[in-house]
């Protein structure tokens, strides 16, 4: 598959990213929309702004998962919920508490949004990616295995 974005500008000159993968990759997708924001970041001056409104009308979860989604800043592979809560707060400005992040994360962990692993006290998230029905009995049964 082909992803190409074209701008235009007032004087005619036109500016193209295009990217080509298998973008039935979730992994892939994730890039490549990432990579599309940061190219009408660095074209349209006016697209942060917009994004910036519309990440400050989110809740504080809604911004998390938007951000673990879509923000190149993003933890790319595990973290704790003190990675987060740093990145949260050099992002938005605004102090959150540890005990706010840590119960986001595992209600995204609940709603299926995100793998964990490791114990209470050593807890590591990451976004969920495509898996095969080995590997989700396979963390199933690794994550039962830790909670006994």
């Amino acid at each position: 598959m082909r992803v190409r974005v074209e701008i235009e500008g007032e004087n005619g000159i036109r500016t193209v990213f295009e990217r080509e993968g298998d973008l039935l990759n979730e992994d892939m997708r994730i890039l490549t929309i990432r990579a599309v924001v940061r190219f009408l970041d660095e074209h349209l001056s006016s697209i942060k702004d917009v994004y910036e409104r519309e990440m400050e009308e989110l809740t504080i979860k809604e911004r998390i998962l938007k951000f673990l989604k879509y923000d190149e800043r993003a933890p790319p592979d595990w973290f704790t919920s003190s990675d987060l809560k740093r990145i949260y707060e050099e992002v938005y400005e605004e102090s959150v508490k540890l005990s706010t992040i840590s119960t986001y994360l595992a209600q995204l962990h609940e709603e299926g949004v995100l793998e964990r692993r490791g114990s209470r006290a050593q807890r590591k998230y990451r976004l969920v990616r495509s898996m095969t029905a080995e590997e989700r009995r396979h963390n199933m049964t690794a994550e039962t295995a830790e909670n006994i």
